[in-house]
């Protein structure tokens, strides 16, 4: 490695750091402010908190990586070509791709990060999440529903009404249960006065069961001092134990959508498979793509300055964004193949790489 090429990485590492940390604070600050809120609403454990934010975090970098890569180039180049740096490696006969070289090499190294945290260390990390929302579903009563909040789970024909909780006791005072019957057509009603949130189950105590006829007359049908309910009751199993796209490795993303083909579901319903599969790759790939542009941008401004590569990186990211964005829609409305509408925004980004690649060596 040549003296040259470790200048230049030794300079990308900072301002790229900085621009993820940036993108990262951005992107996170909301879901800071909302579990901030809950930890003290709720009495969540503080460290179940950092658990959360440590698990939140590889899905976050993901996106934000080739946002932080792009802002750290154009900061670097942009600094190289406004003390003529740029103009010294050039006088020296070193080419422009020479100069791009260890950009883009550095591109790479990201989109291999990239890659490995989206299809190895996120699908675990959000199905950890999950888990740990799970586990506190059973100590927390207001971690799973809301005080004067319905809940219902319409295959059941179960739902549920609780007036007030209390985290410190992990009880639920004044609970009402719902049951759908077959024969009448008005639900079973129960009154617990109070349910106690324990592992996997409710325990009702104090619970009158009523039915109810067309006249609104109602008959006491059951009484019990205490009754047991699982908490599959309300949450069904399956959907407790099935995996979101977001949780799914590609070769699950894949599977699932051969298979919800063959189940005969909607197209919509399919291609969000496929959507997620893409987005997955497109994300990293993007590092590269942006790295490359960086140096294109950065050094056809001779006096840009901080503020304007900031800036720039800001329009061009949002771009991108939305790009992306408009191809799901793409996909999910004129049924365009996802494998070709989701690259689109790399595929522009690889075009305008090239173009500005041509129109730079011409000027030279």
């Amino acid at each position: 490695m040549k003296i040259i090429d470790k200048y230049i990485y030794k300079a990308l590492i900072l301002p790229s750091v900085f621009g993820i940390s940036i993108f990262t604070f951005i992107l996170i600050i909301n879901v800071f402010i909302d579990i901030m809120e809950k930890l003290f609403t709720n009495d969540l454990p503080f460290l179940l908190v950092i658990d959360y934010f440590i698990y939140l975090v590889p899905g976050v970098l993901t996106q934000t990586i080739p946002m932080g890569a792009f802002l750290g180039v154009m900061l670097t180049y942009g600094n190289f070509s406004e003390t003529n740096e740029i103009i010294a490696i050039e006088s020296a006969g070193t080419s422009l791709f020479r100069i791009t070289r260890p950009a883009i090499i550095f591109g790479i190294l990201l989109t291999v990060l990239g890659l490995f945290m989206e299809i190895e260390v996120n699908p675990r990390a959000l199905n950890n999440i999950n888990i740990e929302k799970r586990n506190l579903f059973s100590s927390k009563p207001s971690s799973l529903t809301e005080a004067k909040v319905f809940l219902s789970n319409s295959d059941a024909g179960f739902g549920f009404y609780v007036d007030e909780v209390d985290n410190s006791k992990a009880e639920a005072s004044k609970f009402v249960l719902f049951q759908r019957t077959k024969e009448g057509e008005y639900p079973t009603v129960f009154f617990a006065e109070k349910a106690k949130f324990e592992a996997g189950y409710m325990l009702l105590k104090n619970v009158e069961g009523f039915n109810f006829d067309k006249t609104g007359d109602r008959k006491v049908v059951a009484r019990y001092e205490e009754q047991y309910l699982p908490m599959s009751t309300f949450f069904k199993q399956e959907d407790i134990e099935k995996k979101s796209r977001s949780e799914m490795n590609l070769r699950e993303l894949r599977e699932a959508y051969k298979q919800s083909i063959a189940e005969g579901e909607s197209y919509e319903d399919s291609v969000k498979y496929m959507i997620k599969y893409n987005e997955r790759i497109i994300g990293p790939f993007a590092s590269v793509l942006l790295c490359w542009l960086g140096v294109l941008l950065a050094v056809s401004n001779k006096r840009s300055g901080k503020g304007i590569s900031f800036g720039i990186s800001l329009i061009v990211i949002f771009a991108y964004i939305g790009l992306a964005s408009y191809a799901k829609i793409v996909v999910q409305k004129n049924h365009i193949d996802p494998n070709i509408a989701m690259w689109m925004p790399n595929f522009i980004l690889l075009v305008l790489c090239l173009v500005l690649s041509i129109k730079k060596s011409r000027s030279r």
